[in-house]
């Protein structure tokens, strides 16, 4: 497996060989435990009884809480450093405190050979037992080369549905794979038969408080089913590119410019799309939805208008 054990991050050529080899690399206790303690009390502080509208990874779209019969949030939190400040000050302060934390800084860096900018996040609570994907299908530097990191901010426990990688698929095609929508059943069953039918070691490392995993764009990688959904799978999501580089989105029309400053990284705002979203979701959606199945109301409206 590929481990990068206590004091070995410290030599960016180790990390960096074990990543290109295997498509991801582990770091042990790279976010201190007081970190992480401090960005879950905030979540269930601030955010887990709040009843408004998040970005969801799973839609796409702004959807308030599901949660689990144990009380997780179900579907994770997509971009956590667009909240609003005034509402979410400590969650979003510690959030983004942990994935620009130096640790992490100091990981990505040594694989992308320059400091890195964070373009994308994500918070779990619990688990919606991601699909297997490329993150390069959906997101990526322009010219290939982002990385994808996920902090656990607990131990996690290996009923929760711990993550996993299939190791040096970063290297290997799947068939059918080009031209499939990442988002649409095809892929999902191409990917999934390939995890579990195909020629590659499928890794899903114990990880505790603070340690870290990383993964390239190309490397097929998801989230195992719960099997004890009494546990919770605390832990954020980060996606990093170059400093100096570009982004694009495979699966939007725009990528957002905007970014603030934290612990001298670079941290993309998706404020502006995000918007866009909750106008779909408030207004047009309905509208479709309602026109789809000619609600008596509708077919009021356009008699009075002929």
């Amino acid at each position: 497996m590929s481990l990068i054990a206590d004091g070995l991050a410290e030599n960016p050529a180790v990390l960096r060989g074990d990543f290109e080899r295997d498509g991801y690399a582990v770091v042990r206790g790279a976010v201190p435990a007081t970190l992480c303690a401090a960005a879950t009390a905030a979540f269930d502080r601030e955010v887990r009884p709040d009843r408004g509208y998040f970005m969801r990874h799973q839609s796409g779209e702004l959807e308030r809480h599901v949660f689990t019969e144990h009380g997780f949030m179900k579907y994770p939190i997509m971009n956590v450093q667009d909240l609003s400040e005034a509402r979410f000050r400590g969650f979003r302060t510690a959030a983004l405190a942990a994935l620009t934390h130096e640790g992490v800084q100091r990981a990505v860096a040594a694989i992308l050979g320059e400091p890195a900018k964070l373009i994308h996040t994500m918070y779990f609570d619990g688990n919606q037992t991601t699909w297997a994907h490329r993150d390069g299908s959906y997101i990526d530097a322009q010219s290939g080369g982002m990385i994808g990191l996920w902090l656990a901010l607990e131990d996690i426990h290996a009923g929760a549905g711990r993550f996993f990688v299939v190791r040096r698929s970063h290297r290997h095609e799947v068939m059918g794979e080009q031209g499939a929508d990442p988002n649409g059943p095809e892929y999902k069953a191409l990917m999934a038969k390939f995890v579990a039918e195909g020629p590659l070691e499928v890794v899903a490392p114990a990880l505790r408080q603070g340690d870290l995993i990383l993964w390239t764009s190309r490397t097929i990688h998801g989230s195992l089913p719960t099997t004890e959904p009494g546990y919770s799978r605390k832990s954020f999501t980060g996606h990093y590119v170059g400093a100096s580089r570009d982004y694009g989105w495979q699966v939007e029309t725009s990528s957002s410019e905007r970014t603030m400053l934290v612990n001298g990284m670079p941290v993309v705002l998706h404020g502006q799309r995000n918007a866009r979203n909750m106008i779909h979701a408030r207004f047009t959606r309905p509208l479709r939805a309602a026109l789809r199945t000619r609600a008596p109301w509708l077919r009021r409206l356009r008699h009075s208008l002929k």
